[in-house]
């Protein structure tokens, strides 16, 4: 059973990646939030002997969770974003795009105060339309 113990190491290497970066992310938090600690995290090979130890079969209390960091804002009680005028967007990135020179999404996006997934979609539709061509790093208007 050769592949069977291939996938099994497999598995393990992957436990133990993620179990240093659930260590690294631990500690990343608790930098961040004051007055907690780290919690101890096992490796694969520590999980799997306290796993096999006969007090681990003892059922244990539920435990209850505190929050270490304040739960986000609902995104339900932000304001919804009004939608923009038909063509507005469209506008705008002709408009970043007037000088002549090349940009990016993302210089647009900042140039404009749009979206950057936004204006890449609309730099496609106009692209596709000939409005505007790739250029080396960017688009510019079309000839």
């Amino acid at each position: 059973m050769p592949v069977l113990d291939q996938i099994i190491r497999a598995i393990e290497a992957s436990i133990e990646e993620l179990l240093h970066e659930v260590e690294r992310l631990r500690r990343a938090l608790a930098a961040l939030v004051p007055g907690s600690e780290p919690a101890d995290v096992k490796t694969s090979k520590e999980a799997s002997s306290a796993a096999k130890s006969p007090r681990a079969a003892t059922p244990r209390a539920p435990r209850t969770r505190t929050a270490s960091v304040p739960p986000r804002p609902s995104t339900a009680a932000a304001p919804a974003r009004a939608r923009t005028a038909p063509g507005a967007t469209k506008a705008a990135v002709l408009a970043a795009l007037g000088d002549g020179r090349a940009m990016t999404a993302g210089e647009i996006a900042a140039a404009t105060g749009l979206g950057r997934a936004t204006v890449s979609t609309t730099l496609s539709k106009l692209a596709s339309s000939d409005q505007v061509t790739k250029a080396a790093r960017g688009y510019q208007l079309g000839a």
